[in-house]
């Protein structure tokens, strides 16, 4: 599977009719997109006209030869405008999430820009841990959360990498979907497992997403790409520790690794450093009470500020007052997310797991409220229909 970012199609014949002084508009190059977010999209227009955001999944839409052969973009409930005005010097903005590679164009005064085909890249934590003489254990938790990533665990060795494990990730497939054969019940899309009579002291280890394709989720057909995830690891008993995780690909190390920082006490960062990036209201299928269906229920919290935050005291809770408490240490790293859920689980670095027999959220609106050990309120997102099931804050 090709890694290029950004290839481009052009748009080809002009439908409709449009006034003389209007430009067909034009549409940038879009920024590389890892994992799950929001990208911007840019490009130019006649002065103060409308433009318009037409859009498909790639596997619809790559063949398309024209923007008119895409369908308008919707605005779901909370998402940014889809329909915007070019200011006075024809420039235009649109921001849109990405959950999967993207065919985009748009449209103004019946003339459209060139087709542009926007691939995303996997994104990942990938943590190991020793876990005994010889033993680790390791996760890989992908970005979109979605099942079906091939994944391969490696560990260096000289100028060569020797494979520890391969699979896909869990986690429930959805609508249309079968789920994946070693799915643990958690609904996180996950790799993970354990190793033995793995060389002691400093290793290197790596894991490779979806360098293959798949039928189901990480295919060509819809246009994401590969990535590969580097972490140390001191392999050996008790003294055997890790580095912190990390989502930037890197290369083999050659030096030694620095040290792990440390958990900063708590502290009241800015309103907004810390947000609410995602809220899944209504879980994916009958809502049955069942703990697989009260987990289809998440949260996640994104760190956006440059600095490390410690969440001990923190909490967020719903409109009825429901209540979830970060009760030790937890370090959200800088730029990185972290899920809970609301059913009951064993929490790993990246997922927690609110404990209740219920469904919290109310699917027709709710208030999420994001406050720190203190009482300050550091963001909040709000939703009042049902809508797609999900809202990204």
């Amino acid at each position: 599977m090709g890694s290029a970012l950004g290839v481009l199609i052009a748009g080809t014949g002009v439908f409709g009719s449009a006034p003389a002084w209007a430009a067909a508009p034009t549409f940038d190059t879009p920024a590389a997109q890892v994992g799950y977010g929001t990208v911007t999209l840019t490009g130019t227009a006649t002065a103060n006209a409308t433009v318009t955001l037409r859009e498909a999944a790639y596997k619809w839409g790559k063949d398309a030869t024209n923007g008119s052969e895409l369908s308008p973009a919707t605005q779901f409930e909370d998402d940014l405008p889809t329909t915007v005005t070019a200011n006075s010097s024809g420039r235009w903005t649109i921001r849109r999430t990405m959950d999967s590679g993207f065919v985009w164009a748009v449209e103004s005064g019946g003339e459209y820009s060139r087709i542009v085909q926007a691939p995303l890249k996997v994104g990942a934590t990938f943590t190991v841990t020793s876990t005994g003489a010889g033993s680790v254990s390791y996760n890989v938790h992908t970005s979109p959360d979605q099942p079906y990533f091939p994944v391969r665990v490696e560990r260096q060795s000289g100028s060569t990498w020797v494979e520890v494990a391969s699979g896909v990730t869990d986690g429930p497939a959805g609508e249309g979907g079968a789920t994946p054969p070693n799915d643990d019940g958690d609904g996180n899309a996950e790799f993970q497992g354990a190793a033995t009579g793995q060389p002691g002291g400093q290793q290197t280890y790596r894991a490779v997403i979806a360098e293959t394709g798949n039928a189901a989720y990480a295919s060509a057909e819809n246009l994401i790409t590969s990535n590969t995830y580097t972490q140390i690891v001191n392999v050996g008993g008790s003294g055997g520790g890790t580095t912190p995780p990390t989502t930037t690909p890197t290369t083999p190390p050659t030096t030694t690794p620095t040290t792990p920082p440390t958990t900063p006490p708590p502290s009241t960062p800015a309103v907004g450093s810390v947000q609410f990036t995602r809220i899944v209201y209504n879980a994916p299928g009958v809502d049955n009470r069942t703990n697989k269906s009260i987990n289809g229920e998440y949260v996640q919290l994104t760190n956006r500020s440059k600095k490390n935050v410690n969440l001990k005291g923190w909490t967020f809770r719903d409109a009825a007052g429901n209540l979830y408490r970060f009760t030790g240490n937890y370090t959200l790293y800088a730029g990185k997310y972290l899920t809970i859920r609301t059913g009951k689980g064993t929490n790993t670095a990246f997922t927690r797991y609110w404990g209740k027999s219920y469904h919290v959220w109310n699917n027709s609106g709710d208030t999420a409220t994001l406050r720190t050990d203190a009482g300050k309120t550091i963001d909040s997102c709000k939703w009042t229909k049902a809508g797609k099931g999900y809202t990204t804050c």
